[in-house]
């Protein structure tokens, strides 16, 4: 799935129009449309403004990968919840935590030598 898919997706399900949206982000709805069909690319400060705005990362817009989100999942398991309590740390400090290990294992294959 493409940047611009995946911004028309996120635009979609906040029942916004292309209209909307540009105003929101302060652009014309001809360039949105450019940037949601992939003919134009995009500045960081308009993509850190679509992430803001849709609260997702920067890296679910460019590759389709959310880490703070999945991580924010994984506290929600009983299991993380216990061990995250034992080891006295705030939930921030937790997602942080499971952020940074699921990028880190994302490239890993079964049987890795672990660092």
């Amino acid at each position: 799935m493409s940047i611009g898919t995946r911004i028309t997706k996120l635009r979609k399900q906040a029942n916004l129009t292309q209209q909307g949206l540009a105003d929101k982000l302060g652009i014309t709805r001809a360039a949105l449309s450019h940037y949601e069909k992939d003919r134009r690319d995009m500045d960081s400060s308009l993509l850190i403004k679509l992430s803001d705005f849709f609260e997702v990362s920067t890296d679910f817009l460019l590759k389709g990968e959310d880490f703070h989100q999945q991580a924010k999942k994984a506290l929600e398991d009983p299991d993380t919840q216990i061990a995250a309590r034992d080891g006295d740390i705030s939930d921030e400090d937790a997602v942080e935590l499971l952020e940074w290990l699921l990028k880190r294992e994302k490239g890993r294959k079964p049987g890795d030598k672990q660092n």
